[in-house]
């Protein structure tokens, strides 16, 4: 798969990456560290602002599943 092209500098978006170097997918390819799936970290680099928060979103509503046991699949 090719990497998305190279965004220049001063239209990066602002949020920053939410991984925790606790880097290890599940059976999912959900990383167990930030909860974004594998497709969701290879697009992290190339992704909008607005990309970024849907990623963070569905990181985070994973994350909560993980700890309270309620897992989709």
């Amino acid at each position: 798969m090719a990497l998305p092209p190279r965004r220049p500098i001063d239209e990066a978006p602002t949020l920053a990456s939410p991984c925790i170097r606790q880097c290890c997918l599940d059976d999912a390819d959900e990383c167990v560290g930030c909860g974004r799936t594998l497709e969701e970290i290879k697009a992290w680099h190339g992704a909008d602002e607005g990309e970024r928060r849907a990623i963070l979103d569905a990181a985070a509503q994973r994350r909560q599943a993980r700890a309270t046991g309620r897992r989709n699949g």
